[in-house]
């Protein structure tokens, strides 16, 4: 038999036990409610806008590409043989006519190898003249005639070839131009292809400057150009002349050339000039409309891709761009806008897509 005092202690316990459990239950409760994730309320940020397309941009907004101006000819001109310089008759700045004397070097032992080579043609002539004759008469066979006169034809192809040293001994000036370097004076030794003079025609000229890959698709070759000359205190328009399809080596810039007349020779190759390209026209000469904004409003995904924010019923709207060509003003956007829009140029780097925004500023 169960003895009383282990009677009363079950009843105790078992008396405990739904209470235990009870208190148990409402700890996991409070527990489990308190890790609720509360529900997230997006904060409202104030930006500043701008209202898109609302102006037409010219060509003096757009950015100014530093260049240098090149001849539009430069020839390097170089003698075809080696020897010592004898005469250099022209000077640097110096004004050149075509076919004129510019330099000349020691002809002595091409013309010793001239007058050889002169003298065994007169002996293979007389001799093929004699076995000729002989020929004539029957008394010798035809292989003996064909021989001689081969080795007269010879002996004149040598006496050319030794001829074209001795011509090749003076240097003449290969257009009309200036001078516009010495590269060897009187003494020096020239080598074959060697520079000696540069001659430039300076007629018409051509600024050179570098295009960043990302603008060089919007020049195109017979573009306008203005031109500025801060020495000559003067502006020249200009045509794109040549637009490099190959980058420069070790950087992803290009370059382009804008051909200007020189009638007056007062633009000089060296001098420094600021390129800006002109807006092209539609076909009634209307400068066509494009939409600039501030290049410090675009953003870049990871993969690249360029966007930005707009306003759309209070909440930011993300909008993905296509760009184009640099301005003083900011960059063309080439897709992705419209006029209208309302850009977001402060704040946007809190933002996601959808988030409440206020406009703490007026757009213009």
């Amino acid at each position: 038999m169960m003895r009383k005092s282990e009677f009363g202690m079950k009843k105790k316990y078992l008396w405990y036990l739904p209470k235990s459990l009870s208190i148990v239950f409402l700890v996991l409760l409070t527990i489990s409610c308190g890790n609720e994730e509360k529900p997230k309320v997006n904060k409202t940020i104030k930006v500043e806008v701008i209202n898109v397309g609302l102006n037409t941009n010219n060509s003096q907004s757009k950015v100014a590409y530093n260049g240098t101006i090149e001849a539009d000819v430069a020839i390097k001109s170089s003698f075809q043989v080696s020897g010592n310089v004898l005469h250099v008759p022209v000077s640097i700045g110096d004004f050149v006519k075509k076919n004129q004397l510019i330099a000349q070097i020691d002809a002595t032992i091409y013309s010793s190898q001239y007058e050889q080579q002169l003298a065994q043609v007169r002996l293979a002539k007389e001799n093929y003249e004699r076995i000729n004759n002989v020929f004539q008469k029957g008394s010798i066979a035809e292989i003996r005639m064909l021989e001689a006169r081969s080795q007269y034809e010879q002996a004149q192809a040598a006496a050319k070839m030794t001829y074209e040293n001795v011509r090749h001994a003076k240097l003449y000036a290969p257009m009309d131009g200036y001078v516009s370097d010495k590269m060897m004076d009187v003494g020096d030794l020239a080598q074959p292809g060697q520079p000696v003079v540069e001659i430039v025609n300076i007629n018409a000229v051509k600024a050179v400057f570098p295009i960043p890959d990302g603008e060089i698709n919007s020049i195109t070759k017979g573009d306008s150009a203005n031109v500025s000359l801060p020495t000559l205190d003067k502006s020249v328009i200009g045509i794109v002349d040549e637009v490099s399809i190959q980058s420069n080596q070790g950087s992803p810039v290009y370059t382009a050339y804008v051909k200007l007349n020189n009638p007056d020779k007062q633009i000089k190759p060296g001098m420094t000039c600021n390129v800006r390209l002109q807006d092209k026209v539609d076909q009634n000469n209307n400068v066509k409309e494009v939409i600039v904004i501030p290049s410090e409003s675009i953003a870049v995904t990871e993969d690249g891709k360029q966007y930005v924010y707009i306003v759309d019923n209070g909440f930011a709207e993300r909008k993905y761009i296509e760009t184009g060509e640099l301005y003083d003003s900011g960059i063309v956007v080439k897709k992705g806008l419209a006029k209208g829009d309302h850009l977001i140029i402060s704040g946007y780097h809190k933002l996601t897509q959808s988030t409440p925004v206020e406009i703490v500023n007026d757009a213009k």
